[in-house]
């Protein structure tokens, strides 16, 4: 317990001296994005690990990107709201399609593969025919490596104002995803509406993945949406402070990253990716040092 408290002040600490820092060296909105980015997925990597959903973590980002392709085709088809609006439904069906199939009783592995599939080859073909048939503003590249450098003012209101409600809902219902994760069978016959959670659950994850797919970019979303809670895992046994530590963990690499990618003027994708694993290679030498 005493090693916990103080791993998360030291956590805490570093956090704070390097927004700071980063405050006054970068634009306002590369640090803005990136913090409400790593408290976005530091909140919802608990949850996932606790409902051993990795699977679809890993699946997520696929289904992103062919959801922003198919937002642009089916907006530039029947010019209603937007190209992000469309993305957004597109994602939120997909994730929950293949979440509540699972829950249905299909194999995991089963429903992943094809997803994937139908996700991969639906973007190419999406993405292909919008580049030839249509001149677009959207950085279609910024959603395969990331970005946060492309950030406006706009981007940062609109992914404070997701960050919110994300980090809002995945604080209320993060003992419940625990509980599913650890006695499901309870769980079931306490909740008359199971799939209503799952339903809020899923359609989280969803949003996050889209909205953030452009400046964190496809690559670096399966490691922020997993890697932060096995970080955690590693260094506390505790489910309220694996939360505490897999936001404070992913801050700490996304603002770390952030200033190694200036400093070497690198993509912040890759280096927050390798900031990361440090973090994570770390963990694991702590738990070996304190677990034996």
């Amino acid at each position: 317990m005493l090693i916990s408290s103080r791993l998360m002040v030291v956590l805490a600490l570093v956090a704070i001296l390097t927004s700071l820092y980063t405050y006054f060296a970068v634009p306002f909105e590369w640090l803005a994005i990136l913090i409400l980015t790593a408290l976005l997925y530091g909140v919802l990597s608990p949850s996932i690990a606790a409902r051993r959903l990795f699977f679809l973590a890993t699946e997520a980002p696929h289904m992103s990107l062919f959801a922003i392709a198919l937002g642009i085709l089916i907006y530039r088809t029947i010019f209603m709201f937007n190209e992000f609006v469309w993305a957004v439904i597109v994602g939120v069906i997909l994730v929950n399609g293949v979440g509540h199939i699972i829950d249905l009783g299909v194999d995991p592995d089963v429903a992943t593969s094809v997803f994937v599939s139908f996700s991969a080859a639906g973007s190419v073909m999406a993405t292909y025919y919008v580049l030839s048939k249509y001149s677009i503003q959207y950085n279609l590249w910024a959603v395969i490596l990331g970005d946060p450098l492309l950030a406006t003012q706009q981007d940062v209101l609109t992914l404070a104002v997701i960050a919110l409600a994300v980090v809002i809902l995945g604080v209320l219902l993060y003992d419940v995803n625990v509980y599913m994760g650890s006695d499901f069978d309870h769980v079931k016959l306490s909740l008359s509406k199971l799939w209503l959670y799952d339903t809020v659950f899923y359609t989280m994850l969803a949003i996050a993945s889209v909205a953030l797919l452009r400046f964190v970019g496809f690559i670096l979303e399966h490691v922020l949406l997993s890697l932060p809670a096995v970080i955690a895992s590693n260094m506390v046994s505790s489910s309220r402070e694996a939360m505490l530590v897999s936001v404070l963990s992913s801050i700490n690499s996304s603002i770390i990253g952030l200033i190694v990618a200036v400093k070497l003027n690198i993509a912040p994708a890759a280096s927050i990716g390798f900031i990361t694993l440090v973090l994570y290679i770390v963990s694991l030498v702590m738990r070996r040092w304190v677990y034996g």
